[in-house]
């Protein structure tokens, strides 16, 4: 399950997919722009399975926008909002 996390308090998906943006991602639109879904379900696949999939291989260098996508997808499959409900005024 992607949402599922482990010991840390910050999910390793999330931690795998920023590093690797942080050091691969300097392009235009990393975010805004979506990745081949084919690529993306492949690298959820790979998480879900509880493996730390290699971010390096060819298919994720040449789709970069895929481990982006992912991390967008996180957070939309949350079951709680991370800006919650609760604060939603507030924020707002």
């Amino acid at each position: 399950q992607l949402t599922n996390t482990t010991c840390s308090s910050v999910p390793q998906v999330l931690k795998s997919c920023t590093e690797f943006i942080e050091k691969h991602g300097i392009v235009d639109g990393i975010y805004r722009l979506s990745g081949i879904a084919s690529n993306i379900q492949k690298l959820r696949h790979e998480f879900d399975s509880e493996q730390i999939p290699d971010l390096t291989k060819d298919i994720y260098i040449q789709d970069i926008h895929c481990v982006g996508s992912l991390c967008k997808l996180y957070f939309r499959e949350l079951p709680n909002p991370l800006l919650t409900y609760q604060l939603y005024e507030k924020f707002s």
